[in-house]
């Protein structure tokens, strides 16, 4: 149950997103569904990994500077869920439109 909340959450997220600029901006929503998709899989991504990324290193480096005592180098670790797969099949699929509509432009 919770998976599916999550699930139908993410989709409001990103289907109010796309619609929300689509309607400010007045273009069709196809235009930005593929760019909000990267956007919210990227930033779900950075969220959900752990340990050993930039902003992790760079605060260790900064804080073995000012100190002078060695940091552990912690491991990175990902952990997709539910939402991750959500948004980025929501980006697979509104790519695979946004060919579709552009194709006489290729």
């Amino acid at each position: 149950m919770k998976r599916l909340i999550t699930i139908l959450l993410t989709l409001f997220v990103l289907l109010g997103l796309s619609y929300g600029i689509a309607h400010y901006t007045h273009t069709k929503f196809i235009d930005y569904s593929f760019f909000i998709g990267i956007a919210v899989t990227v930033i779900i991504g950075f969220f959900t990994s752990k340990g050993g990324g930039f902003w992790s290193k760079n605060v260790d480096m900064v804080a073995q500077a000012t100190s002078g005592y060695k940091m552990e180098q912690q491991k990175s670790e990902f952990l997709p869920n539910a939402a991750f797969f959500t948004s980025l099949a929501y980006t697979i699929i509104s790519l695979v439109v946004l060919l579709f509509q552009y194709r006489s432009y290729f």
